[in-house]
């Protein structure tokens, strides 16, 4: 059956010109230009996120997350070098945001992971912190995102915050 199938479309010459058409139907392009849009799409909020901790910005903080998600940050204990964890909500981790800058600096110090699949998308990637020019700490943010309403949100924020074997810290021996 495949064969005489085969046999009419190659004596069908022109039947071969609308393979790629039909190919297209199949295969929407754009999809891989979705991803590529949501992915940043998704690092754009991220970043905004950066910028308004650099500013102490609780404006820009609620109209990018998401104020039923939660901040969660886990640090070792100075003194056990046990990890504590601190956890609140969006909405109450917006307290000490009063737009007075404090000079604090986040920056990725590698390109950060981003998977993306419907409307819920993960950032993870290592990252540095600074006050006022001066390195104070390292670790790992990890985001969670959805989108809603066509509009990326941040639902959790997650980080390590550690001020031993940070590789960007200028004073590391």
């Amino acid at each position: 059956m495949l064969r005489l199938l085969w046999g009419d479309i190659m004596k069908k010459r022109w039947s071969l010109a609308i393979l790629p058409v039909l190919a297209l139907l199949a295969f929407p392009a754009g999809a891989d230009d979705m991803e590529e849009s949501d992915e940043a799409a998704v690092l754009a909020v991220v970043q905004r996120a950066f910028d308004a901790l650099g500013s102490m910005d609780g404006a820009v903080w609620r109209e990018i997350q998401h104020a039923e998600g939660t901040t969660l940050s886990v640090r070792p204990d100075p003194e056990s070098g046990e990890w504590v964890m601190n956890m609140r909500s969006n909405e109450a981790g917006l307290a000490g945001f009063d737009g007075v800058d404090r000079g604090y600096l986040e920056q990725w110090t590698a390109e950060p992971t981003v998977m993306i699949r419907g409307a819920i998308a993960v950032v993870w990637g290592e990252y540095d912190f600074w006050i006022n020019d001066t390195f104070s700490h390292c670790g790992v943010d990890s985001i969670d995102l959805v989108k809603l309403d066509g509009t990326w949100k941040i639902a959790n924020f997650m980080w390590t915050a550690e001020t031993e074997n940070c590789p960007t810290d200028p004073n590391r021996d």
